[in-house]
This record gives structure tokens, C-alpha cells and sequence, in this order.
């Protein structure tokens, strides 16, 4: 108890918005248990190499570095995944993605259906989609210590012989994979691939420049740059997407599903730059867990 209300007091001074929930995270951590032990155990004493670890999570956090690089996971869609600072920590808002995926795989044949998760990162979406579709995955990103990060998540949670991983810029991989596949079967239309229906869930940074400097420190200092910005108005990743996929349009399946997660602001920008690239497509949004607009779900 001590241990905790000296880690309280002095994460609050520091600015931290959760000083107790993090100071209990940092001493399970510490002690290897579970953070329910903790409220069992406040009179046990701290052996000194406990003391010294914890002094020093504690610091770090002072710091302003995340919780979930101090202990090197963080929960997501109700899976513990390994996070580091080579990877964006993954966000409940996320998880909108994950349902909206869910949703539109009521309406495919799953024998003939591909998953792809552009901009992996740890690996949390490309993961949590294999473990609640059973369909195979490929999942790309163009870091390749990123990628070490999901492979590592993927293996954990015992879905790696379903994962594909592959580092490349964006649909690269993926154009090169039905080229071969078409090459193989020798045909010149899409229509008797044993993919019939793609279907790309995307996260890609989506935050303009100016504003990373704004952000708080837990971001702007310790995630990584490469995850967060995407030019002046935060959709040159997005733009360099769908313009790839409208260059190899007759290489994919007959059925394509994008599914992006955007800024609420980008709405109405998200939509036009889709519309630049496939005039007749008809975007959908759907909101997160806090009724903003986040999840972008398209038919191309």
C-alpha cells in the first residue's frame, strides 16, 4: 500500500491523468500477478529487486512513456497483445473496425474469401480477424520490425499458419499475389480465381502533420511518427491506397471491400477522395464506442 500511494502521489504531480490505475498496472507488472492480487496483498512488503523495478516503471511513466510499452502489452478486442515501441498501441476505437468487418462477412462465401490488414502494425487487427473469421489473412506492412511485432502476436495466439505476412507499400503484396495466381490458372477475367471477394481492412496513419505536436506527450514523444502522420491533411496514405487499388482494379477480385478507420473531421474528405478514384462507390460510416464518426466501409 505504501508502494502505491508513493507511486500515486508522484505520477499525479507528474501530470498523469490515471495515477493509481497505473501505479496498481506498473506493481502487478512488477510482481508478476494479477492486479486482483494486489488488493489481497497491501500489507506484504516489496523485496528490495521489486522495489528498485518498480522505482523505475514508475519514473518511466513519470516520463510521460505509456503504460503499454512499460509492460509491453496492451488488451485489445478482449486478446492481450505484445507492443513495443516499433508499433501504434492499439485503440478501443478500433474494435469498430473489427465489427464492422464482422458485419460485412455475413454477406460472403467463406471458401472464397481472402482477408488483407494494410498497415499491420502489431498485428492486432490481422489477428483478432483470423481468431473471430477462420479465414486466412494476409497482413502487410511496410516496417519490417513492425512486422516482427504481429508475427510475434500471430504465434501467440496460435493463428500464425493463418496469417500471410508480408512487408511492401500498401496493395503491392497483394497485386503481386493475384498476378501469380492468374498466371498460374492462365485466365484473363477475375471470375474463376478461388478468391471471389477481397476484403481490406485498413488502419493507416491518418493525422495531419501540424497536429502531432499537439498531441499528448504519451504520443508525440514515444509512438511511433511513421504510425500517426500522413501529410498536410492527413490523408496522403488513404490517397496513395485507393489510387493503387484503382490501378490494379482488374487484378482483384471480382469483389472488393475496403474498410479504413479515419479521424471523425475527415468524413466528408474521406469521401471525396474515395469518389475521385471510383465515382459510383457508396461509402458507409459507421461510429465508435464514443458516437464518433470512425469506420469508413466502402464497395469498389
Amino acid at each position: 500500500m505504501e508502494a502505491l500511494q508513493w507511486a500515486n502521489n508522484k505520477l499525479r504531480k507528474a501530470g498523469v491523468d490515471s495515477p493509481m490505475l497505473d501505479a496498481e498496472i506498473l506493481l502487478s507488472h512488477t510482481l508478476e500477478v494479477p492486479k486482483t492480487w494486489l488488493f489481497a496483498h497491501f500489507t506484504d512488503p516489496l523485496k528490495t529487486h521489486h522495489r528498485e523495478k518498480f522505482h523505475l516503471l514508475v519514473d518511466r511513466r513519470c516520463n510521460r512513456e505509456p503504460v503499454a510499452y512499460l509492460v509491453q502489452k496492451k488488451s485489445f478486442y478482449g486478446r492481450s497483445f505484445e507492443v513495443n515501441a516499433f508499433v501504434l498501441i492499439p485503440r478501443p476505437e478500433t474494435e469498430t473496425l473489427i465489427d464492422t468487418v464482422i458485419e460485412i462477412l455475413k454477406d460472403t462465401d467463406p471458401e472464397h474469401t481472402i482477408l488483407s490488414d494494410i498497415g499491420t502494425g502489431s498485428g492486432a487487427i490481422a489477428v483478432t480477424l483470423a481468431h473471430e473469421t477462420k479465414l486466412p489473412v494476409i497482413a502487410i506492412d511496410i516496417d519490417a520490425p513492425a512486422l516482427s511485432v504481429a508475427k510475434q502476436n500471430a504465434t501467440i495466439h496460435g493463428v500464425h499458419e493463418q496469417i500471410d505476412f508480408q512487408q511492401g507499400n500498401l496493395v503491392e503484396p497483394l497485386v503481386r499475389l493475384f498476378k501469380s495466381i492468374r498466371e498460374q490458372k492462365k485466365v484473363k477475367t477475375s471470375s474463376v480465381y478461388p478468391f471471389k471477394h477481397l476484403l481490406i481492412a485498413a488502419n493507416l496513419p491518418y493525422l495531419p502533420e501540424s497536429r502531432i505536436e499537439r498531441l499528448e506527450p504519451e504520443v508525440k514523444t514515444y509512438e511511433p511518427r511513421l504510425a500517426l502522420a500522413s501529410g498536410t491533411d492527413g490523408l496522403d496514405h488513404y490517397f496513395e491506397l485507393f489510387r493503387q487499388l484503382r490501378q490494379n482494379r482488374k487484378i482483384l477480385p471480382r469483389r472488393l471491400s475496403v474498410i479504413i478507420e479515419i479521424d471523425p473531421d475527415q468524413r466528408a474528405a474521406i469521401e471525396k477522395l474515395i469518389h475521385h478514384d471510383f465515382p459510383s462507390a457508396k461509402p458507409e460510416t459507421r461510429k465508435d464506442l464514443h458516437g464518433h464518426d470512425r469506420v469508413v466501409s466502402v464497395e469498389i
